[in-house]
């Protein structure tokens, strides 16, 4: 009997908030041990100290999720990932804030790199910020949503220090993400525009007060020897104060110019210089209408305004790579744009999101990555040359929840890995997999009869209740085998009751030249399956192959299969215990499985002409037959489950009545009945 389509309601940890705070929190690290060793890093916001995002070295070029964080941190996860040695750090705050049920906790937690899996976490530093990582120092520092400053150390979670820097943390707390440069960490406070200069060791060196409030999120940013942040000037009594980006000399620690604005400085100052010769400084202003806003570019060493262009901007910072300038709209102009980044040229606009793009985006291996910030959260992947869509991975929100999966997580690429973040969900990590070989997973699994597994379309987010003992069962219990991702669709489901297998390990079905996935049972020997894997029933011993390709291919020229040999429980599995004869004596034993509770033995000999044997069948030692001749047969009904032993014994007959031949057969055979 087969069951198709039952509908359910995917479970969700935690709640969508609407703001997009970013906090941290740890009391008593937990602790574990972290497999991952790595070189390559990601250590702050945008990668550098000039903000860039512009990072070296491979990034995915599939949508292929390589893990998911557990559920502790379903939380929002709205501050950028930092990865370094192997570990991916990040902080949650808000955890379950709209009453939904679940362990997610506010804290600052420690990822294993390769696995997702937890190293520590640390509930006295819930978040604000992006973390900044000291990689030779072995510390991490971070603004916390109570206003506090911390030093955290790598290895363990503990923490070193501590600083009260924000007076009046509000909602926000220190959103500012830390700046380590010239062995000196700097980081923002949003109530009074002030830039703090802390060692390493906890000591402030030194601070500078622009007086008025500023973006919450502001961070600074550096390049040579001077340092760029949001600033607002003290104003006098019952005036607004002044809107600036600053520029200090970090020798002198004085003003080197300012650059005011109409409207609030947003997000971080970007720096980019052609050829190691100068510098220009991007960034953006806040959308207010009968205002000047936009995104501004000024030379970085007299503050002169190079070129400006009308922006709407959300609170993501532009990065900048190969002389080109990448950034996205706010809720009111939700394009990615990018631009020449020597005289503000548009180059190319995508059109295609259809929320404000929060997520500073990051530029590497010729790809633009970047969140989108609506309900149903979108991760984007661009062409750098030609802004067209390359991939993207979006979470659906199921009936009835009333939060969202916002995606204002800048992230971070390290390792030829994504990382990033999304709220009530975590950190989800994305690589492509290595397939130098077509076959890239070969391997048995066991279905168990009259049981279902539950698999979501990715399109819709309906759930979907389908028999184990089907190819797309095999499938699910291969990937759960293999540690590899599939996907599959249910645009055919209404038509057909079918499932759509299309992606397999980040291999997407192509949508312009139609190529897909393809699957076969008992290749070449049956025909190929004419109805959705969810609807083909497998039998035990079948060989179930999903292969990619034209509606021409075949397993035999495919560029990528996998192969699953189906072992069903309930079937009855022959192990051999023992099997003892004369010498001189040869002989054959065959086993056969008719249905799951009958089976038929078969024992013959070939130990010569003219020869007869009597033959004696037992199980669990009570005799069930006797016959004659050259061979013999026993079928037996096991009507419960167990383990039995089955037994043959064969005395040979000569050609004078009752003359005994010297050969004698005893076979034993264990026979294990599949439990329940």
């Amino acid at each position: 009997m087969k069951k198709i389509g039952k509908l359910s309601v995917v479970s969700v940890l935690c709640a969508f908030v609407f703001v997009s705070v970013l906090l941290l929190t740890a009391a008593v690290p937990a602790s574990a041990t972290s497999s991952a060793t790595s070189s390559a890093t990601y250590p702050t916001l945008q990668y550098d100290a000039q903000r860039t995002g512009n990072v070296g070295g491979a990034a995915p070029e599939t949508a292929s999720l390589l893990w998911q964080s557990g559920e502790k941190t379903a939380g929002c996860v709205q501050a950028g990932p930092v990865v370094s040695d192997g570990r991916v750090f990040f902080t949650t705050w808000w955890s379950g804030g709209m009453g939904v049920e679940g362990n997610a906790s506010d804290a600052l937690y420690c990822l294993d790199e390769e696995t997702g899996e937890e190293v520590w976490n640390n509930t006295a530093v819930f978040g604000a910020s992006t973390a900044a990582v000291a990689a030779a120092e072995g510390k991490l520092f971070v603004g916390t949503h109570r206003g506090n400053f911390t030093c955290v150390d790598t290895a363990s979670g503990e923490i070193l220090w501590s600083r009260r820097v924000e007076e009046n943390p509000s909602w926000y707390g220190v959103g500012s993400s830390p700046l380590v440069f010239d062995g000196t960490v700097f980081v923002l406070t949003f109530s009074d525009g002030t830039l703090h200069a802390f060692s390493f060791e906890g000591a402030e060196l030194w601070n500078f007060s622009t007086g008025e409030e500023i973006f919450k999120y502001a961070s600074p940013s550096a390049y040579e020897d001077k340092i760029f942040f949001a600033g607002n000037s003290t104003a006098a009594a019952g005036q607004h104060g002044r809107h600036a980006l600053y520029c200090l000399n970090l020798s002198t620690h004085e003003e080197e110019w300012n650059f005011t604005t109409d409207t609030e400085v947003r997000g971080t100052p970007t720096i980019w210089s052609e050829g190691g010769e100068g510098g220009l400084v991007f960034f953006t202003t806040k959308y207010v209408f009968g205002k000047e806003y936009g995104i501004y570019a000024l030379n970085a060493t007299t503050g002169e305004e190079v070129w400006y262009k009308k922006h709407k901007s959300s609170w993501a910072s532009p990065a900048v790579s190969n002389g080109r300038l990448y950034i996205g709209g706010s809720s009111v102009d939700t394009t990615f744009y990018c631009y020449d980044a020597r005289d503000g040229t548009l180059i190319w606009e995508n059109e295609e999101m259809g929320g404000a793009v929060d997520s500073s985006p990051v530029v590497a291996d010729g790809k633009v990555y970047f969140g989108e910030s609506k309900v149903n959260g979108t991760v984007y992947c661009l062409d750098a040359e030609n802004g067209s869509v390359l991939w993207n991975y979006t979470l659906y929100i199921p009936p009835g929840f009333g939060g969202g999966f916002n995606s204002a997580s800048p992230p971070a690429v390290a390792d030829g890995t994504l990382f990033v973040g999304v709220d009530n969900v975590g950190v989800l990590a994305f690589r492509d997999p290595l397939h130098p070989d077509p076959l890239f997973w070969e391997g048995e699994v066991t279905l168990t009869e009259n049981a279902t597994t539950t698999v979501t379309a990715h399109d819709s987010g309906a759930s979907y209740e389908i028999n184990q003992t089907t190819a797309l069962g095999a499938l699910a219990a291969a990937a759960a085998a293999g540690g590899f991702n599939y996907t599959v669709s249910d645009k055919w489901y209404a038509s057909w009751g079918s499932l759509l297998v299309d992606s397999i390990a980040g291999k997407w079905n192509d949508p312009v030249t139609w190529d897909g996935w393809l699957y076969w049972v008992n290749y070449p020997d049956d025909p190929m399956p004419g109805v959705g894997p969810n609807k083909y029933e497998v039998e035990d011993g079948d060989l179930v192959t999903f292969y990619y390709g034209g509606m021409s291919a075949t397993p035999e020229n495919t560029p990528m299969l996998l192969r699953i040999r189906v072992r069903v429980a309930g079937a009855s599995v022959v192990q051999w215990n023992s099997v003892t004869k004369d010498d001189a004596t040869n002989f054959s034993v065959e086993v056969g499985v008719e249905e799951s509770e009958e089976v038929e033995f078969r024992v013959s000999s070939d130990s010569g002409a003219g020869t007869a044997y009597e033959w004696s069948w037992s199980v669990n030692g009570e005799e069930k037959k006797k016959s004659e001749g050259e061979s013999t047969n026993l079928s037996f009904i096991f009507e419960e489950y167990g383990i039995y032993n089955v037994s043959v014994v064969g005395v040979g007959v000569g050609e004078a009545e009752n003359e005994t031949v010297s050969a004698t057969w005893n076979v034993s055979i264990w026979l294990v009945v599949g439990e329940e």
